[in-house]
């Protein structure tokens, strides 16, 4: 039983002191200021976590083609690649500037599944700058997102510009008209 009351008891002042920095206005909540390694690992797993039990259940594509990938690409290009980078493009200073800063994707496709990749794209992620692409995109496009994200990792700076102009190409042979996408460029 003490040990019940004593459990209770430090939740209660864990609980009182949180509410107190949050009411006190003691958290700095610039994006200048550098999140502590404890506040870092907090929102990290918690978001790993969430995400991890979110998406168990989806089950992706059993491959993606080449133009699910080229179609992907456009997407990404036109809407990630500011906040994210990719081979050869460095974020742009809005993305510098978001904290969390946004992962390289590059990287951040080699430790999450298609399902998990999915259920971000879909869902975006509260607090963090990502959007959530559901609510304006199909579901076969979030997948030809997730289809270029996945290759992401083998991909080189020469692939992801033979892309660029291979997209640009396409657009103006098709309408004349290189920004006829309705894409803000």
């Amino acid at each position: 039983m003490k040990f019940v009351i004593g459990f209770v008891t430090a939740l209660a002042a864990v609980l009182v002191l949180g509410l107190a920095i949050a009411l006190s206005g003691a958290f700095n909540v610039a994006a200048t200021n550098p999140d502590s390694a404890l506040t870092t690992w907090v929102l990290h797993t918690t978001m790993r976590r969430s995400v991890a039990m979110r998406s168990s259940d989806i089950v992706p594509p059993k491959s993606f083609s080449d133009e699910d990938v080229r179609r992907g690409f456009e997407e990404f290009n036109a809407m990630c690649v500011t906040c994210h980078g990719a081979p050869g493009k460095k974020r742009s200073l809005a993305g510098k500037g978001l904290r969390p800063q946004a992962p390289n994707l590059v990287n951040a496709a080699r430790h999450w599944n298609a399902g998990n990749l999915y259920w971000i794209v879909k869902n975006g992620i509260k607090m963090t700058g990502m959007p959530a692409f559901g609510p304006t995109h199909d579901d076969a496009t979030l997948w030809n997102i997730v289809a270029f994200v996945s290759r992401l990792p083998d991909m080189t700076e020469k692939q992801y510009q033979q892309l660029e102009e291979q997209t640009a190409g396409s657009r103006s042979h098709s309408s004349g008209d290189s920004h006829s996408d309705g894409h803000a460029h």
